[in-house]
């Protein structure tokens, strides 16, 4: 789940496009996926495993959500019509929820699939208040769910926000209760004043915590293997105790005491069977004991529990056995981090990403050694077959080299247009064609007519990295823009295939299938959305007044840049003499003229111009060094 958004949506005059709720902060966030609901379908599509995220949650959540996925799993294959049960329905949206979603399984939700009033747990909903008693701070509470003393409250007042409280103290016809009914008046102590006809939800079931706790605290039986236990002991021998489960898996224990004979209490299998029960932290119970004692004999109850756990121990390593895999073959050291071995001096090319054709135009006229071009378009309409035909044939015209790109994300659906463009592609004969995930790149592997270039988003953060993608044939590789300058150096200095480095302009933070402008805005959910995209610019502005621009793919894929500007025109000099093959230039999000005006820059920097020389310096007080100096925080 990813982290709440504090947000408002905002045009490019500034209005919060959302205005008129919760005191005007927009807590943008996922409703949590459920699709307990569509497990036949699941299943039927060919699903092999479910996968629950449980990672930013308590780990009663993990246990109400495991044990209900279970049981309904297992009620599917077995055929049952309703595999889930409204209880399990309603103790999964108590846990936790901020609405439910099915999110791209049935089409795209739009707005629906995103909650921006509520980012953190809303409970369930359980009544509604009646009345409030100012002169000792209570509601009367009209219940349509049960209420218990420890539960969690939470009012939606009409008028302040949110008012919580725990429920210390419960009155019903004016008697003190642990436990309100549903369909009863509750009074309920709350020191924040509610109103009439404010919503109240349970945020958290005390009985049902309990209940979750249990599951793995060892007090409810769990999912746990039933075992049989044999044991077997005799005067001057080991207590020995074997477990078996139905898979005939067995672990064996035995005692390193030896059986002396008794004095007072001889040994009984009664004594024996609750030492070899004890079973209650582990992943199994016992179904079965037998017992064979030969004669009147003695052994201290500590060495049976020790057999015991060694039993449990040995059966565990045989259950696991079968899942057992042989190591990994040690890679040579050499192959990973060849020896440093500084590349020649040699001043790096400066290359320009672009969506369209005048911006090619301008980084061409403006200094650009590399043209690349296509991808996502986050300006205008993305470019067709002339298109690319005119900077290839542009590029050529002036010497320069012409990199064509592919997208980002490629879905099975987008496939035949990718195949298309390859086409194109080959017969325009580009110096290279970049890719940026590693579907496209087992397609273009061994294609004749082009080289490779690797793009940021196969995340090259290091040289096995790198020389990975080398034996996967690509020439050329850009680096992780999250690398500082010194790792960069690094890396550029152990040899290998030529890299690069994005040194300027908005860079893409978040690419996302969910559409932030379309849903709100568009109608998108409801049908086919009216693009406001194309009809104004629009920016996500955040508690500290960051306006982080939106932009939108010919995919419908919305793009977060960052809102400051990347530039590293202060260091190309360092840069020059690191050992990249290239620096790039970011141009998608940027005008022609802005292009120009950059590529220029650097252009100048590269050749060694001085700043007095040099012109204007674009750098201002937007700007950022990115993670060169400061690295992943």
């Amino acid at each position: 789940q990813p982290c709440r958004l504090p947000y408002a949506l905002v045009d490019d005059r500034g209005r919060d496009l959302l205005a008129g709720r919760d005191a005007g902060e927009y807590l943008l966030s996922p409703k949590d996926l459920n699709t307990i609901d569509h497990l036949p379908d699941l299943i039927d599509a060919g699903v092999a495993a479910c996968k629950i995220e449980g990672r930013m949650k308590r780990a009663e959540y993990a246990a109400i959500i495991v044990d209900a996925y279970r049981r309904a799993i297992d009620a599917c294959c077995a055929g049952e019509r309703a595999p889930v049960a409204d209880r399990d329905r309603k103790d999964m949206a108590q846990i936790f929820n901020r609405g439910f979603t099915t999110a791209y399984l049935y089409g795209k939700q739009g707005r629906a699939m995103i909650s921006d009033r509520r980012p953190n747990n809303r409970g369930v909903y359980i009544g509604r208040v009646q009345e409030y008693r100012a002169d000792d701070k209570t509601a009367i509470v009209k219940l349509d769910e049960p209420l218990a003393v420890g539960d969690a409250i939470e009012f939606w007042v009409k008028i302040g926000g949110r008012a919580s409280t725990t429920v210390a103290s419960l009155r019903v016809d004016g008697r003190e209760v642990a436990r309100a009914p549903a369909r009863s008046l509750a009074a309920v102590p709350v020191d924040t004043p509610v109103r009439p006809g404010d919503r109240v939800f349970k945020t958290l079931d005390a009985a049902l915590m309990e209940k979750a706790r249990a599951a793995f605290a060892g007090g409810g039986p769990g999912r746990r293997a039933p075992v049989d236990a044999a044991v077997a002991v005799g005067e001057g021998r080991p207590l020995v105790i074997t477990l078996t489960d139905d898979a005939g898996n067995s672990g064996r224990g035995r005692t390193a005491f030896l059986a002396e004979k008794a004095v007072k209490r001889p040994l009984t299998a009664e004594t024996v069977a609750v030492q070899a029960g004890r079973l209650g932290a582990t992943a199994f119970v016992l179904r079965r004991f037998a017992c064979d004692i030969d004669g009147e004999i003695m052994v201290p109850l500590s060495e049976i529990n020790d057999a015991r756990r060694q039993a449990v121990e040995e059966l565990e390593k045989a259950r696991l056995a079968r899942y057992a895999r042989p190591p990994l073959p040690a890679l040579p050291a050499d192959g990973l981090l060849p020896a440093s071995s500084p590349r020649p001096a040699a001043k790096p090319k400066l290359a320009v990403n672009v969506d369209t054709v005048a911006k090619a135009e301008a980084a061409a006229i403006s200094g650009a050694d590399i043209i690349m071009f296509g991808g996502e378009t986050l300006s205008g309409p993305p470019p067709g077959p002339d298109d690319y035909r005119r900077v290839v044939a542009m590029a050529r015209d002036r010497g320069l080299a012409v990199i064509l790109s592919t997208p980002r994300l490629v879905t099975e659906e987008q496939w035949p247009a990718l195949e298309t463009h390859i086409d194109l592609f080959r017969s325009l004969a580009p110096d290279a064609v970049s890719v940026a995930n590693l579907g496209v790149l087992q397609r273009l592997r061994g294609v004749s007519g082009f080289a490779l270039h690797g793009d940021w988003p196969l995340n090259i953060f290091n040289t096995a990295a790198a020389n990975f993608f080398a034996a996967q044939g690509l020439s050329s590789l850009t680096l992780s823009p999250e690398l500082t300058l010194v790792q960069v150096e690094d890396i550029a200095a152990r040899g290998g295939p030529a890299l690069e480095c994005l040194v300027h302009g908005r860079l893409t933070l978040m690419i996302s299938e969910y559409c932030l402008i379309g849903s709100f805005l568009g109608g998108l959910g409801r049908g086919e959305c009216t693009r406001p995209c194309q009809k104004g610019a629009y920016w996500l502005k955040d508690r500290l007044g960051e306006k982080f621009p939106l932009a939108t793919d010919q995919f419908c894929r919305l793009h977060i840049l960052n809102a400051k500007e990347l530039s590293m025109l202060p260091h190309v000099a360092r840069l020059a003499r690191s050992g990249l093959a290239r620096i790039r230039i970011e141009g998608k999000a940027a005008t022609a003229e802005h292009i120009a005006r950059v590529a220029r820059r650097y252009r100048q920097l590269l050749d060694g111009e001085s700043s007095a020389e040099a012109g204007e310096t674009l750098e201002h007080g937007d700007i950022t060094r990115g993670h060169y100096f400061r690295g992943v925080l």
